[in-house]
């Protein structure tokens, strides 16, 4: 048996996990959307918090409220996993 493979007693009880982890990415998107929306409060930066690049205003209009120049952004996402 695979170690990511589970094994339930009844359709019910599977039914009930499926349900849960429904529900536990649909907290996560709703997180994921509250940042957003207070991101989107203040205004985009013109030059990267962490490089002092600038941000391309494309991205700015793309992204309200962005911090950080792609490549940084891509490196805390990195960093993060």
């Amino acid at each position: 048996m695979n170690e990511n493979t589970f094994e339930y007693n009844n359709e019910e009880e599977a039914e009930m996990a499926q349900l849960h982890s429904i529900h536990m990415h649909m907290n996560a998107v709703a997180e994921v959307q509250k940042k957003l929306a207070k991101q989107a409060e203040q205004p985009s930066a013109e030059f990267c918090e962490e490089c002092e690049e600038p941000i391309p205003e494309a991205r700015r209009l793309l992204i309200p409220g962005v911090m950080l120049c792609v490549d940084c952004k891509e490196y805390h996402e990195r960093k993060k996993v």
